[in-house]
């Protein structure tokens, strides 16, 4: 077995595929730069480009290294002991360094991830408040609605705990990690004492199948039984918004968005439980208009692309409103600063639920469907101009039937998320060539990462709302 050449497949394999990889961040950039309103190249669009090109080339390192490993197990096993100690302990090294590498890079992408989800702009627009006077309609349906929205923001598909627990169960109790021994056997040994060297390839091996089998059972049964049968917490998210009559307003980049419409057909919520429960056998009695957006519609879920115009409106409302609630500062007027604060509130809620209505002339929108290439660069291409003279785009929402505002959280980073859980478990046990100790390991930094994602979701959550932090639970 020639291993140079096995070795220089693995570098090839690394090259072509990173060239790949930068021509996707070069993508994901330029859609970036379109949607953030730059008009020139600096800093901040080449430091998005590299923090893309990091996660996208640890991605790269991972799934040669684990090709290579599991094609060491499968093929390369049979033929062990004809190959000397050096070559083989050039490779298991190159496999080391590989994961040592794809580790710290997918690391940092998942911070940068952290970073951009906790820092979208978020708003709950509140549409009995449009009706009535303010100051009568009770808080707690929007309180409500932020908490689920909190709760959510790092629910995963794969429930990491689970997955850690069957492949410790695998690996440990049915021994899959006997496959990993040296030696040219492909047998599974009843007990792990009758081993006593293992080989760090064939672990990373045997450690990325049993991940990743898992892994996708898990996600297979979440998607096709769990979330069918049992309970979609996306979608009951989404009935909550539409029973608490709250829509909820996001701005992930400058220019670009999502929208979920949560405005009730009765048109009003903050009722008792009697005309709760009528109005919701009205709706299942077809008896009432639908939740929709726009008329005989059940579509909810939008993405936005909004003009200059709109945002900069947005930014002087919101301006006035988070120099409220951002400092938090104690005042001895407490009532007229409690005035003040709620005016600022019914101002942007006002506005935004307004340009919903169509009731600004000057802050048009209009809605159509994605074309076929926008779905699968998962872009919106240029907007026509309002007028011929100003040049300035449209405002316009997109039905979102694939559910991509849920990119703001964890739900729909998964591929990520899942990718960097498997770089860790392997790269603990390539160097310690433990599984138990791989696996506590994930768990753990898999928990602060998680906690860190919730504490810095929660402040965001509090510091754009008025919601106090201790309300959110």
């Amino acid at each position: 077995m020639d291993i140079a050449s096995q070795t220089l497949n693995v570098y090839i394999a690394v090259g072509v595929l990173s060239g790949l990889g930068f021509i996707i961040a070069l993508i994901r950039t330029w859609k970036w730069f379109l949607r953030s309103g730059k008009e020139i190249v600096d800093l901040g669009t080449i430091a998005i480009f590299t923090f893309h090109l990091i996660g996208i080339i640890g991605t790269v390192i991972l799934l040669v290294t684990a090709g290579a490993s599991v094609w060491w197990l499968l093929i390369i096993k049979k033929q062990y002991e004809n190959i000397s100690y050096g070559d083989i302990s050039s490779f298991e090294n190159l496999i080391k360094f590989f994961l040592i590498i794809s580790f710290v890079l997918k690391t940092i992408d998942i911070i940068h991830l952290i970073v951009r989800q906790t820092r979208i702009e978020i708003f709950f627009m509140d549409w009995e408040r449009t009706k009535i006077d303010y100051h009568k309609i009770s808080v707690w349906r929007t309180n409500f609605v932020a908490n689920e929205f909190n709760e959510i923001q790092t629910y995963r598909r794969i429930n990491v705990t689970l997955k850690l627990f069957f492949v410790l169960f695998f690996l440990k109790v049915v021994n899959l990690e006997s496959l990993s021994c040296v030696n040219n056997e492909f047998t599974l040994s009843t007990s792990p004492t009758n081993c006593t060297e293992y080989n760090p390839i064939f672990r990373t091996g045997i450690g990325f199948i049993t991940l990743s089998g898992t892994s996708i059972i898990q996600y297979l049964a979440f998607t096709l039984f769990y979330q069918r049968i049992i309970a979609d917490k996306i979608i009951n998210f989404i009935d909550l918004c539409s029973v608490s009559n709250i829509s909820v307003f996001i701005l992930d980049q400058y220019y670009h968005g999502y929208y979920i419409h949560g405005r009730s057909p009765h048109g009003k919520t903050d009722v008792n439980i009697k005309e709760i429960i009528m109005n919701l056998h009205r709706e299942e009695n077809q008896t009432i208009g639908t939740r929709g957006l726009q008329d005989n519609s059940d579509e909810q879920i939008f993405i936005m692309k909004i003009n200059r115009n709109f945002r900069k409106q947005y930014e002087l409302l919101f301006r006035n409103y988070y120099s409220y609630i951002g400092p938090r500062k104690t005042r001895e007027d407490t009532e007229r600063y409690t005035d003040m604060l709620l005016q600022s509130y019914q101002n942007l809620n006002g506005f935004l639920c307004a340009f919903i209505d169509h009731s600004l002339a000057s802050y048009k929108y209009f809605i159509r469907n994605r074309y076929f290439l926008e779905k699968i660069f998962n872009y919106e291409f240029q907007a026509r101009a309002s007028t011929e003279l100003d040049g300035i785009t449209d405002n316009i929402l997109y039905p979102d039937n694939e559910k991509t505002f849920t990119k703001t959280l964890f739900y729909g980073e998964e591929s990520s998320l899942f990718i960097w859980n498997i770089v860790t478990f392997l790269f603990i046990d390539a160097l310690a060539s433990n599984y138990i100790l791989a696996t506590v390991i994930t768990y753990i930094l898999n928990s602060i990462f998680t906690g860190i994602r919730k504490s810095f979701g929660r402040r965001n959550l509090s510091r754009k709302t008025l919601i106090p932090r201790n309300f959110l639970i």
